[in-house]
């Protein structure tokens, strides 16, 4: 595994610890992934890996969307195009997802889960909104769903993340956009923070460092 890729454990594990560890995903059941961010988008490439049908990615990002799809979407929706609750409806017979991974973090992204979610379903809210939401919660609490707030991740999920990378179940690196040397860190931190060029996630290398392990290596 190269060091690039390595970089990426964490974000994948953040993403295994929602499906198995709080929301015990099952092979064969339905996954919808809003937002595709680094998370969301190795929730996607996870969610896959471990049997999920169908994998389905919202968003806006048309190119986010397309590495979506390399990551192992069955379904892309494009919510400036398409009304995300319906197609979710569609492809599940009408009842609706089994676990929507939320990694948006609007008012409008938080609605469109509960009700893209079946009954008995599970959200994981992954973003932080800015600002308080106002949501249909009678709607959750009639339709019996689980909603697992996450933080970060557990050292046994980043584990067997690092496992399905490792044997190559999926690339993680295709969310891997842009690399910077360790002096352009502040350059690095405002790409990353302002989404320049659709960053995606960046990399911060110590080229020093790499080139003496390199050479030991020789």
């Amino acid at each position: 595994m190269s060091d690039a890729e390595a970089t990426l454990v964490v974000t994948a594990g953040t993403s295994m610890y929602g499906l198995t560890e709080l929301g015990g995903l099952v092979a064969g059941e339905s996954v919808v992934v809003i937002g595709p961010g680094p998370i969301g988008l190795l929730a996607v490439a996870v969610a896959k890996a471990l049997g999920a049908s169908p994998v389905i990615l919202t968003g806006t990002r048309n190119r986010r969307l397309a590495i979506g799809k390399e990551l192992g979407a069955d379904r892309t929706v494009n919510i400036n195009d398409e009304d995300a609750v319906e197609i979710v409806k569609q492809l599940t017979d009408g009842i609706g997802a089994d676990y929507v991974v939320e990694c948006a973090g609007t008012e409008a992204t938080i609605s469109q889960a509960i009700y893209m979610t079946n009954r008995g379903g599970k959200i994981c809210p992954a973003a932080f909104p800015h600002d308080p939401v106002t949501m249909d919660l009678a709607h959750l609490v009639k339709n019996n769903i689980y909603a697992y707030g996450i933080r970060g991740e557990g050292r046994s999920a980043t584990r067997r993340a690092m496992a399905l990378m490792a044997e190559k179940r999926f690339e993680a690196t295709k969310i891997h956009t842009h690399t910077f040397p360790l002096a352009d860190l502040a350059i690095a931190l405002k790409y990353a923070r302002e989404r320049i060029d659709d960053t995606i996630k960046v990399v911060v290398t110590n080229r020093q460092a790499s080139a003496i392990a390199n050479a030991a290596a020789e």
